[in-house]
């Protein structure tokens, strides 16, 4: 028996002592989880009770939205947004998950402010569920930077953390192609003018284009003000295809109750 399987079935019979005297818990109904042969290693069945799991297929946001953003719309009566139609956007496309409340929202901040960075592994399968549906061709991955500041504080980058599980998950290369050149101040009190200008110039590219077609991960879609100031700069960069995926976006009307949350948790 070689050192890496010595080494791997030490691993599991450690993980195997401790589920026996700290059985894992949902993290969104603190139940017990309860794991059957079938349940994949990865993914929302290795982190969530079936109760929970079939609520965030609930939440999954279904058409018609828009074609271009992936804004939920009222009707199908047109294929784009009034804020797609009235301007033109620097991404080929974008797409969510599902809206920011529930059960989503909750894993969302669990993942970003407490801390834990496992959960990337139960909402990476969401984003792999989009391509999926939508047929997104792409040839890497890569995520919205941190600056400095806000990594070393968080100990860690949620939009890096999916993409690379996302990567793992998909067989696909993921790559960091941007940095945060300047600090930006909380977006959660700023107008959606405001946000514009508030990112505007705060990335910058890591070197020339690796590929053609790229995938852009976050967290949540607010606005769009970042995702879209981030998707120029890798045009410019010479990625001539950019797709923005996020686990989700928060609902419109932005007033809506479900929408607020803890409204410091909301940035992008």
């Amino acid at each position: 028996m070689g050192f890496p399987r010595l080494r791997r079935l030490g691993r599991e019979t450690l993980t195997g002592a401790l589920g026996l005297l700290y059985p894992p818990e949902c993290p969104l109904c603190e139940r017990p989880l309860d794991f059957d042969e079938d349940d994949s290693p990865r993914g929302p069945s290795r982190f969530l009770c079936a109760r929970c799991r079939e609520g965030l297929e609930k939440e999954r946001i279904q058409p018609p939205y828009c074609a271009r953003c992936g804004e939920p719309l009222p009707n199908g009566d047109a294929d784009l947004c009034r804020g797609c139609a009235l301007a033109a956007v620097p991404f080929e496309g974008a797409r969510s998950y599902g809206l920011y409340e529930g059960g989503l929202a909750r894993l969302v901040q669990l993942l970003k402010y407490h801390r834990e960075p496992a959960l990337a592994g139960a909402l990476a399968p969401l984003l792999a569920d989009i391509i999926a549906r939508e047929g997104i061709e792409f040839e890497g991955i890569t995520y919205v930077p941190l600056s400095k500041r806000r990594l070393r504080e968080r100990g860690f980058n949620q939009a890096e953390r999916l993409a690379r599980a996302l990567g793992r998950l998909w067989g696909a290369p993921v790559f960091p192609a941007l940095r945060k050149v300047r600090e930006t101040v909380p977006q959660e009190a700023l107008s959606r003018r405001e946000r514009l200008e508030n990112v505007r110039g705060s990335f910058a590219p890591l070197g020339r284009a690796r590929c053609e077609s790229v995938l852009l991960i976050d967290d949540v879609y607010t606005t769009g003000a970042t995702v879209r100031e981030c998707s120029s700069v890798l045009q410019e960069a010479g990625y001539e295809r950019v797709f923005v995926l996020t686990v989700a976006r928060t609902p419109h009307p932005r007033s809506s109750p479900a929408a607020e949350g803890n409204p410091k948790e909301v940035e992008a």
